[in-house]
């Protein structure tokens, strides 16, 4: 991550940087005058790299979460799609879960499973990019609320899955949670 910030400070994105190692590396050996040209010229990108603008301590957070982010040299559209996905993928949950309670098998547990991480997902990690801000925490809490998301996100997907292939599978988990339930009040 470190490295792709450095790659998007404006000094790097010029041409002096591709010239300087373009000269860098075309240089099949080097004599003590171009040595000492080598080293002016590491010196040089080396004091304009410290003198360029600093990365903001957002946009290391920013560059660490999957949802698109609306910044200055990103497309308008990148986060529109990404939000369009979220509204189908909230869509196809209202259909798919009497569907898969009805009619129990491993295809409609999987998909309920994929379906509903991707979901609990995204909400968590706006509710990590949101509220966990790097200017109230510093650079480090942020990362990791982002990095926790991704471990809860991932060990619920490998639960769900480990249920439908190991065990009898979502929907008929939850019907025997209803007839345990139901068989109590009776």
């Amino acid at each position: 991550m470190a490295f792709s910030m450095f790659l998007r400070t404006p000094a790097c994105a010029g041409r002096l940087l591709s010239q300087q190692v373009m000269k860098l590396g075309t240089q099949a050996s080097l004599k003590p005058v171009q040595t000492q040209r080598t080293l002016v010229a590491v010196n040089t990108l080396k004091n304009t790299l410290l003198k360029s603008e600093t990365t903001p301590i957002l946009n290391a957070v920013r560059s660490f979460r999957t949802s698109a982010v609306k910044m200055a040299a990103a497309k308008s559209d990148d986060h529109s799609k990404l939000w369009v996905i979220e509204r189908i993928t909230s869509a196809i949950l209202i259909p798919l879960v009497p569907l898969a309670l009805l009619v129990p098998n491993k295809l409609f547990d999987s998909l309920l499973a994929i379906i509903v991480v991707a979901h609990s997902f995204w909400g968590l990690e706006a509710i990590a990019v949101d509220y966990v801000r790097a200017s109230l925490f510093g650079p480090l809490i942020p990362k990791l609320a982002i990095g926790l998301v991704y471990l809860i996100s991932i060990a619920t997907l490998g639960g769900l899955f480990y249920i439908i292939t190991h065990d009898i599978g979502i929907a008929n988990s939850i019907r025997q949670f209803w007839s345990v339930k139901s068989g109590q009040k009776a």
